[in-house]
Formats: C-alpha cells, sequence, structure tokens
C-alpha cells in the first residue's frame, strides 16, 4: 500500500489541516497516511559548519536521521504550512536543507515524487505556494498543479477539499 506523508510544519491550524486531510483520505482512499509536525523533530538550525560536523563524527542526529526516512520512504508528500512574512517558513527550509544535506542525492527525498502543498494562514497563502512550488520543482517533486488555500477569512470549500484530494491521489 502506497504511503503518504502529511507533513505539518506548525502544531496550529496547519497541523488541523494535516489531520482533516488524513481522515477524508483514510475515509475514502487505500492509502497508509501518517502526519507529522516538523516541531516534533525539533531540529537545529542548519549551518555548514554544524553540518561538517556532523559528517565528521560520522552520524547525524536521530531527528534528523528520523525526519529524512520518513520523507525517503513516503511515496508521496503533503505539506502544510503557513505563509511567513510572504514566503516559505523558517522550519521548512530548515528541515529540508538537512534532508537534502544528509541524503548521498541531495534530492534523494524529494525526486519525482508527488506533492501537494496546502495553507491555513492569516494572510492570502499564495507566495507560499508559489515560492514553495518553485523549491519543490527544483529538488525533482513533481508538484500538484492545485493546492487548498484556507485563511482566516476564507475556510476551504468541501467540494474543493474533496476534489483536490481525490485527484491527488489519483497520481500516487
Amino acid at each position: 500500500m502506497p504511503k503518504l506523508l502529511i507533513i505539518s510544519s506548525t502544531k496550529n491550524s496547519n497541523f488541523d489541516l494535516s489531520k482533516s486531510i488524513k481522515s477524508y483520505i483514510k475515509e475514502t482512499k487505500d492509502l497508509n497516511c501518517e502526519v507529522v509536525s516538523l516541531e516534533d523533530f525539533d531540529l537545529p538550525l542548519y549551518t555548514p559548519t554544524l553540518e561538517e560536523k556532523f559528517k565528521k563524527n560520522q552520524s547525524f542526529p536521530q531527528n534528523i536521521e528520523k525526519s529524512k526516512n520518513l520523507i525517503c520512504s513516503s511515496n508521496a508528500i503533503i505539506w502544510c504550512s503557513p505563509e511567513y512574512n510572504g514566503g516559505i517558513s523558517p522550519i521548512v527550509t530548515n528541515a529540508i536543507a538537512w534532508i537534502s544535506r544528509a541524503t548521498e542525492d541531495w534530492k534523494e527525498g524529494f525526486k519525482d515524487k508527488p506533492s501537494l502543498i496546502c495553507t491555513s494562514s492569516g494572510g492570502n497563502g499564495k507566495n507560499f505556494i508559489e515560492g514553495f512550488r518553485i523549491q519543490l520543482n527544483y529538488l525533482g517533486s513533481r508538484v500538484f498543479g492545485k493546492s487548498l488555500i484556507q485563511t482566516k477569512s476564507k475556510e476551504i470549500q468541501k467540494e474543493e477539499f474533496c476534489s483536490v484530494l481525490d485527484s491527488f491521489c489519483k497520481n500516487i
């Protein structure tokens, strides 16, 4: 059974969105679904100096290895993150930096993997969606053309929610 990893960058409204996505998929699809929050990994801030230290010791910390293994072993990923200062949230960028540096091939966790970008943001979330789409495409992901966007002033309509998830899951 294909493994779908749903990643929430935070434990707030994006985590709630992630759990709603998982519930819908578990009810309607034959996929193994897991929700994780990047906050739970408590990854150190990526720096080249820290990376060199870990490589010198021939070991990355357990949480870096765990996050890398989760992403690399998934067949598809749904990303749920807010827009931060008109762009990608720092916790997502940091996690991707570590995963790309802790693998043999820096694209290993992302290459040819279907990805869906979702957001629950205070603002319109569109800058995050556009910027993150560029980054995931660069990493080799097959980014789904539609996204789910929820804001403080606009909930996702049930029909749109179901339609986007149904279409995305057909590509897994």
